[in-house]
């Protein structure tokens, strides 16, 4: 999947030169690559102006990620909130875009973490307001009992030292234990686990 960069008035920034050789500049949404995997620097827009943009991509299929050279979680949960698959700083490092284009490829989200804890939040909002307290979903039976309490620990929005420091566990137990949570239950991310350890319905693509 290429790249194909808008919203920077003098081309391709040096960084995203290094990050993707072959990358090419985009002028306006009509560009015809289907495959392209879309970056959109923002950092000249207004949130209104931006999300058209977002939104057009979004629509023909495509996988978007919003750049800002002023990034803050208000505007990155605005983003993500109309289909963006990942926010950054646009003057980040070229293994850095590298590691978010990795990522999001595999259908994963890049969010920060103050944008994803308010995510994670809602869902736990949405749940609390339920007359009944959701029962677990029949899917965790495949988790251990190691796994189904990190599982729970991330449905509250903890952070992965969070959770080490809860756990008595090293940080890369904690990952350890996602990447097999995330195996065996399909998942994406902590998001889509947070929205399941809560009873939150949510839909999913599964590999052809």
């Amino acid at each position: 999947m290429d790249s194909l960069f808008f919203g920077y008035r003098n081309g391709l920034r040096e960084n995203w030169k290094t990050a993707f050789p072959n990358a090419q500049f985009g002028i306006d949404t009509t560009v015809s690559l289907p495959s392209a995997l879309v970056w959109l620097d923002i950092s000249a827009f207004e949130n209104q102006d931006a999300a058209p943009w977002v939104a057009s991509f979004v629509g023909e299929g495509r996988k978007v990620i919003v750049l800002s050279s002023s990034p803050n979680d208000q505007q990155a949960y605005s983003m993500m909130s109309i289909g963006a698959s990942g926010y950054c700083h646009a003057l980040a490092a070229a293994s850095q875009l590298q590691e978010v284009a990795d990522v999001v490829r595999k259908d994963g989200l890049w969010v920060g973490p103050g944008v994803l804890q308010r995510i994670i939040g809602v869902s736990n909002k949405v749940a609390s307001l339920r007359s009944n307290k959701p029962s677990l979903h029949p899917a965790l039976s495949v988790l251990t009992p190691k796994e189904l309490e990190v599982a729970a620990d991330v449905a509250v929005g903890l952070n992965n030292k969070e959770v080490a420091e809860k756990r008595f566990m090293s940080e890369r137990t904690v990952k350890s234990h996602l990447t097999s949570i995330f195996h065996k239950l399909n998942l994406r991310d902590r998001v889509q686990l947070a929205l399941l350890m809560n009873g939150l319905p949510f839909k999913t693509e599964h590999a052809s």
